[in-house]
């Protein structure tokens, strides 16, 4: 009987110890699965503002000012530009940030491009002020703006519309469309990062909606 029971014992430690060591390594995968979206994320982020086109039209947008003495523009361009490789730097390591503080940072990115197009690019903003303190995963903003802007016309003819909106538990990124003939195809890259992310953070999905005219995403607030 002490044998038996003994026995049983053994058994019931190595059933509790497997099933330990299975939940432990299952979450050490997750926690790992989770890591390297975010590090993917992060190199997309980094990937859309370093790439050449972004840098030789910013260099090329300060050297006109430079060439029209438009010294204060310059100045304020030179600033907005290094204070959105800051805050990119900056959230770098974080998972979600507060919707204000997103909104800031969007915000001085559409100044840059604003610079560059002086005309045909509008950027509609409507977010209640309590909804500001929710949180998003950082950047979010700024990846489908460049999205818009790197597949569609932007004209005084064909202006581009940008609508940022908040409302109950949804941002939404919306432009009309009105795609560019000789448009880069589209790898879905940034978009699907973004999905990755809501998903590893809050288990939430992001939306994507095309129609004939307009492109729209959908992000929960957080």
């Amino acid at each position: 009987q002490i044998v038996i029971v003994l026995l049983v014992c053994i058994a019931l430690f190595a059933l509790v110890s497997l099933g330990h060591y299975v939940l432990t390594s299952h979450r050490e995968l997750k926690d790992e699965r989770r890591q390297r979206h975010l590090a993917q994320y992060k190199y997309s982020q980094f990937k859309q503002q370093i790439n050449p086109h972004f840098l030789f039209n910013s260099l090329n947008i300060l050297d006109y000012l430079v060439q029209e003495h438009e010294t204060e523009r310059a100045s304020a361009f030179i600033r907005k530009l290094a204070a959105t490789y800051r805050y990119m730097l900056k959230k770098a390591d974080e998972q979600l940030v507060p919707l204000e503080e997103e909104l800031e940072f969007a915000r001085q990115y559409i100044d840059l491009l604003q610079e560059r197009f002086t005309k045909g690019f509008e950027v509609e903003v409507d977010i209640p002020r309590p909804l500001l303190r929710r949180y998003v995963v950082p950047c979010c903003l700024q990846l489908l703006i460049e999205n818009a802007i790197k597949h569609n016309v932007v004209s005084p003819e064909q202006p581009l519309h940008v609508r940022i909106a908040a409302a109950g538990d949804r941002l939404t990124v919306s432009n009309n469309l009105q795609l560019r003939m000789n448009a880069p195809a589209s790898t879905g890259v940034g978009l699907r990062n973004i999905r990755q992310q809501y998903l590893d953070t809050a288990g939430a999905p992001i939306l994507v909606e095309r129609t004939d005219t307009e492109f729209r995403v959908q992000l929960p607030l957080l």
